[in-house]
């Protein structure tokens, strides 16, 4: 990671985000944070500059109608260039799809994938100047394994991956680096209530968000282009992709009790905005 490079986080005052904004400030990076919750994004900002960090701050929530061509030029304007973009910002819907209300799949869409798409576009041209970048894409394990219960968080993060592999390929040869990192179930507020019960009955992996800001800014530094958290993910990720009716049968009865948790009779009741 470069020394004095300018990265551009959004969903900076979620777990990951606030642990990912800290430890790049340890790094020597100066930092524009973008978020919905002002308060909390002035609290972090006004932290990491009392450590000596450039910080710019930005309260807004990313999804349909922002405008992100002039968010990037706006940061750009008081930051200058951005050497590295952090797509982190997500909303989550746990429950029953049948429930799921229309705007609740509108959000999840939007913030979780359209945005991601978005802000990259604004950001090329930049980096395409500068001649180098890097970009990172923050998705899920659920990205490769969907899960009972998640669908469309599923199927947004699915898209992330493959919206990243494909831009990837595209720059190839150009010095713009397109990373993706998918996390496991990680503990933040945006697991909260029902959605920790469940992991905690189904045995789900933890990680502290800590740990896991380490390993986006290790797949920064190594240039690594596809990060999955943990072993038995990534082995059964790799399943999924070339046995998925046997992963079918494998998480038939993890899906039952997953769904034992999910409030039906309660419409959009998980939709989680933590992490935006």
């Amino acid at each position: 990671m470069t020394v004095r490079a300018h990265a551009l986080i959004t969903g900076a005052t979620g777990g990951i985000g606030e642990a990912l904004a800290r430890q790049m400030a340890d790094y020597g990076c100066d930092l524009t944070l973008v978020a919905r919750d002002a308060s909390r994004l002035a609290t972090l900002a006004d932290d990491l500059r009392a450590k000596g960090t450039g910080v710019a701050e930005i309260a807004m929530p990313l999804g349909r109608g922002s405008d992100y061509s002039a968010l990037v030029a706006r940061v750009a304007d008081v930051s200058g260039p951005i050497d590295i973009l952090v797509n982190n910002a997500a909303v989550n819907w746990f429950g029953h799809f049948g429930t799921m209300p229309d705007a609740d799949i509108d959000t999840v869409i939007d913030t979780n994938i359209a945005a991601p798409i978005h802000m990259c576009r604004a950001v090329l041209p930049l980096m395409q100047r500068a001649g180098r970048g890097t970009i990172v894409n923050i998705g899920s394990v659920f990205g490769s394994i969907a899960f009972a219960g998640f669908p469309v968080y599923s199927a947004s993060k699915f898209a992330l991956r493959g919206f990243s592999q494909g831009l990837r390929r595209e720059l190839r040869g150009s010095r713009i680096d397109v990373l993706y990192v998918a996390p496991r179930y990680t503990r933040t507020a945006f697991n909260n209530g029902v959605i920790d019960r469940m992991a905690r009955a189904t045995g789900m992996a933890m990680d502290a968000p800590e740990a896991v800001a380490a390993r986006i800014i290790a797949a920064i530094r190594d240039r690594r282009s596809e990060t999955t958290i943990g072993f038995p993910e990534r082995f059964f990720a790799k399943l999924n992709a070339l046995l998925p009716g046997l992963v079918d049968l494998g998480l038939s009865g993890t899906s039952r009790k997953i769904l034992s948790f999910a409030p039906g009779e309660h419409p959009g009741f998980t939709l989680n905005k933590e992490n935006v």
